[in-house]
């Protein structure tokens, strides 16, 4: 996310703001869970809202993903992946439709909120996603599931990106658990996440002007092509000027000697005549 670059506007991603966060948790069998990111933008000028969704699922060698809460072995082996992914869906109507088939049926744990003072970056989102994989790579059906993912994600924007309001939760207890069983706590894997988070930015921060500076240099790099290509052309004009302008002077004496010739071929004529005459 930090190399992508637009011309006109710079990183985009860095100017896309989080209003929203919301918890969800499958009523199916499996009862995964996954969040949702509500990204204000701009496009063409007018305000824009995208949705996100983050989650973790597992992926057994040779087999498609199943999401992490469903039945496979408690630890990670050669034969099970850990997936976390992204998906950006575009707006709430344009997600709807694909978050209720990849879903359904879900309900909604928790809502928060963030205020635009303290509202973090698209960029800052990454971040964080980021290190919380860090802490648990590796999947445990126990310890490092969706339940746990989620729960510090959540807890670590939270708590890095503070809001007067709390959040507002229609089932706080139903978020982290299996058939009601608490599996695997957050606590200090939030609080390590918070304590690289500085560290970690500070990374992205020095990333993203060196994207800039790379951009820069290009774009400087084309305009002194372009002028260069400019001054060819303008030279290679102004030489071909010359020509045809030497060749026009050129054209002009021969015609100046060829009528000076006819001239005095004319008075030689007249003169003759006037011999004769006399």
């Amino acid at each position: 996310m930090a190399d992508s670059w637009d011309k006109a506007q710079g990183n985009l991603y860095a100017k896309c703001v989080l209003a929203r966060m919301e918890y969800y948790k499958c009523a199916g069998h499996s009862e995964h869970e996954f969040l949702l990111f509500y990204f204000r933008h701009w496009i063409d000028g007018c305000s824009a809202q995208a949705v996100v969704s983050a989650d973790r699922a597992v992926q057994r060698q040779g087999r498609s993903l199943k999401q992490s809460s469903e039945s496979v072995s408690p630890s990670s082996s050669d034969t099970n992946f850990v997936y976390d992914s992204v998906s950006i869906y575009g707006s709430h109507r344009d997600a709807a439709p694909q978050l209720q088939l990849k879903y359904t049926p879900y309900n909604r744990l928790c809502t928060f909120d963030f205020p635009s003072s303290s509202a973090p970056s698209a960029l800052q989102v990454s971040t964080v996603l980021s290190l919380v994989h860090r802490q648990a790579p590796a999947y445990h059906l126990y310890k490092n599931q969706c339940y746990w993912f989620l729960s510090t994600v959540w807890g670590s924007l939270k708590e890095l990106f503070p809001s007067d309001q709390d959040s507002q939760c229609k089932n706080h207890c139903a978020r982290g658990r299996y058939r009601r069983v608490v599996l695997g706590s957050p606590t200090k894997d939030i609080e390590a996440v918070c304590a690289a988070y500085q560290s970690e930015w500070q990374k992205m921060l020095e990333t993203l002007e060196q994207v800039k500076c790379h951009h820069e240099a290009e774009e400087a790099k084309n305009r002194q092509k372009l002028r260069m290509e400019f001054e060819v052309e303008d030279e290679l004009f102004r030489q071909a000027q010359q020509a045809e302008m030497a060749q026009q002077k050129a054209e002009m004496a021969q015609q100046k000697v060829k009528m000076a010739q006819q001239k005095a071929e004319i008075e030689q004529l007249r003169a003759r005549l006037a011999a004769l005459e006399g």
